[in-house]
């Protein structure tokens, strides 16, 4: 095996998603946006200091559970104590949420109850730039924006847990945790203490400016002139909104339009999110994410799947229910994976990319997590396939030919994306797996109280 030393092979495989974990740890580093990929990454390679706590060179993923969790049990989805479906009973924090409203929920708690004293988390700053600010008071948790699609530099939330004194909570996609926490175990453990809850979301994959700069081609915006971008919020699927300098609004569905399917397929992500196996955010105190499942279709504002990995996260979602500010059912293992899918969960897709790309002898991050031998990892031939078309769409994205993406999708790809959507109607609508004895639905009685 080869040994890493630097960030060379991360920047030459455009792996690298932004963490920020390099430059706290080698203060030669910057990352800034590579203006052809439109990804963060580092401008140089740095050091074995900065390759060390990098994950898109390698996780310690039993190493950082351990750390995190010790002496808690760890299975195919991590450390679990408990599965829930939930909803925030604030019809307006419900409905502007990304899936059921628990995030802003548990947050406003947390420091209404004085268990901590700011939430570190994502703020829009301008245009499509967000970027970590403290929130200090449960009124200013309303203000923050919902999920950020698009690839961010996350250097500032790691700058302010080490700068400010206090006790936090914060909310980070899985790689971000991995980041954060494989440098404050190697090089600031201090910091530790300092973090009393994670917020972790179940990540469906990051994109990179690309997708941003497509859609403009499709609705017709100039990206330049984004005052706003809103990817989720109005009910459990949302719409793409953006607005502009001119007071513009541009609209798309997530779910019908084409020209959206076009520019947020899994091609336009970054190039880790397609060897990630963390989606569902091992790190992570507490997870929240959508719940896809047959039995929460009738949803009208959207309802979360809550993963509780320790005593406190526990803690804190039951006295969300004591104190009527959400309504809670609690669920088994099973229900992460019929909500997000073998693929997702269990790495199927990912752990076969990852061998296909080390035998191709490209930089390949080491990423062996709990899941591991579960799920069938797909056949040599989809990926191959899956890399051939990567290849030719990432240098018609570097090229701006975003129009002839859209047609290209309309021709050979259609049978696809139809094909997508028998299968979400056969599962999700039809309930085949129920029908045919693969798995039992939730009864709709105990969803009382939810809308």
């Amino acid at each position: 095996m080869n040994v890493t030393t630097d960030l060379s092979g991360v920047i030459a495989s455009g792996m690298c998603i932004g963490c920020g974990a390099c430059e706290m740890a080698d203060s030669s580093v910057r990352v800034s946006l590579n203006p052809k990929k439109l990804i963060f990454e580092p401008e140089t390679p740095g050091s074995q200091a900065a390759a060390d706590v990098c994950p898109a060179v390698a996780v310690d993923y039993e190493g950082l559970q351990k750390y995190l969790f010790p002496d808690s049990a760890i299975g195919a989805y991590g450390v679990v104590r408990s599965v829930h479906l939930s909803q925030s009973t604030n019809s307006a924090r419900n409905i502007a949420a990304s899936s059921g409203g628990l995030i802003k929920e548990v947050l406003r708690n947390v420091l209404s109850s004085g268990d901590i004293d700011g939430v570190i988390a994502l703020d829009h700053v301008a245009g499509i730039d967000f970027a970590a600010r403290l929130v200090t008071t449960p009124e200013d948790v309303d203000t923050l924006p919902g999920s950020i699609y698009h690839n961010l530099k996350q250097t500032p939330a790691l700058q302010i847990l080490r700068n400010t004194p206090g006790r936090f909570a914060l909310v980070a996609i899985p790689c971000q945790l991995e980041g954060m926490y494989s440098w404050i175990r190697t090089q600031a453990p201090e910091l530790r203490d300092k973090i009393v809850l994670t917020v972790g979301l179940l990540c469906g994959w990051q994109y990179s400016h690309h997708s941003i700069n497509a859609m403009g081609e499709y609705l017709g915006y100039d990206p330049a002139t984004i005052s706003d971008i809103s990817y989720r919020g109005g009910g459990p699927v949302g719409k793409l909104t953006v607005t502009t300098t001119d007071g513009e609004v541009y609209t798309a569905s997530r779910r019908v339009d084409f020209g959206y399917q076009v520019a947020f397929d899994r091609h336009f992500n970054t190039n880790r999110c397609h060897v990630c196996i963390n989606h569902s955010n091992f790190l992570a105190d507490l997870v929240v994410g959508d719940a896809w499942l047959p039995s929460t279709v009738f949803t009208k504002t959207g309802v979360s799947l809550v993963v509780c990995r320790t005593e406190f996260a526990e803690t804190v979602l039951k006295r969300l229910v004591d104190n009527g500010s959400c309504v809670s059912i609690e669920v088994g293992e099973d229900e992460i994976r019929e909500s997000q899918t073998d693929r997702v969960i269990f790495g199927e897709f990912a752990y076969a990319y990852a061998a296909f790309l080390q035998n191709l002898g490209l930089h390949t991050p080491r990423l062996i997590g709990p899941n591991h031998g579960f799920g069938s990892v797909k056949p040599e031939r989809h990926v191959a396939s899956f890399h051939r078309e990567l290849v030719r769409k990432q240098t018609l994205m570097a090229a701006k030919r975003y129009r002839y993406m859209k047609w290209r999708k309309g021709t050979r790809e259609l049978r696809g994306y139809i094909m997508r959507y028998v299968r979400w109607f056969l599962v999700r609508i039809l309930r085949v797996k129920s029908l045919s004895g693969q798995r039992k639905e939730i009864a709709k009685d105990r969803f009382s109280g939810f809308r």
